[in-house]
């Protein structure tokens, strides 16, 4: 049942608005697992969460400068 609501709910939403859905409940997970249930962090698994959120940045960064990119190359073409 959750997942029927689920997918018709996706179908309702905005992709823009899934894909912050979809980037936020990972880090709320995390958030709740090591602040208020005070899960243990040991070096490895705070490696990895690091490995992660640097692959994170370095797409982001990506997508902004192809958007940027995208962007001035719409401007200069001739009208």
């Amino acid at each position: 049942m959750p997942l029927l609501l689920f997918a018709a709910g996706a179908r309702r939403l905005p992709l823009v608005a899934m894909g912050f859905l979809q980037f936020v409940a990972p880090i709320l997970q995390f958030l709740i697992g090591v602040v208020v249930l005070h899960e243990e962090m040991p070096p490895e698994r705070l490696a990895g969460f690091v490995l992660i959120w640097v692959a994170v940045v370095l797409i982001m960064v990506d997508a902004v400068r192809g958007a940027r990119r995208g962007r001035a190359a719409v401007g200069t073409e001739p009208c």
